[in-house]
């Protein structure tokens, strides 16, 4: 149990979260760079658009109930997973990996894990502040 589940704080392993998604989204991008000229290479996505509501919190309509025994219980595995990506053309030789497309998304990536680093540092500053403001 660490401090912010002691104070009840939802945000900061919500930011944790979102730093590990975009870290797995990382790794995404740099596959279809790696794998730019390789033939028949269809380029992937990391979907975790529902896995970043459940680690903040919000209510929806992603919990889904074993109706059945026989049914697999995937309630408590990750929402992350990766899907194609249609964004960049088909070459002849069926890759549709968009070099500069991929790079451009690595950047954004990176740049919202830099923000959310950011703004956890920031809460972090925050409880430490508030907790030698209780000491006296």
């Amino acid at each position: 149990m660490g401090i912010f589940d002691i104070i009840g704080d939802r945000i900061a392993p919500g930011l944790q979260k979102a730093m590990d998604l975009r870290y797995d989204r990382t790794k995404a991008i740099a596959s279809n760079v790696a794998n730019v000229e390789t033939p028949g290479y269809r380029a992937m996505e990391l979907d975790f658009a529902s896995e970043l509501e459940r680690a903040f919190g919000s209510k929806g309509t992603n919990d889904i109930q074993v109706t059945n025994s026989k049914h697999m219980n995937v309630s408590s595995q990750g929402l992350a997973h990766l899907t194609p990506d249609l964004s960049g053309a088909t070459k002849a030789d069926g890759n549709n990996v968009d070099l500069d497309l991929q790079m451009g998304k690595l950047s954004h990536n990176g740049g919202q894990y830099e923000l959310a680093m950011e703004f956890l540092k920031k809460k972090m500053r925050m409880v430490k502040l508030a907790i030698r403001s209780a000491q006296g």
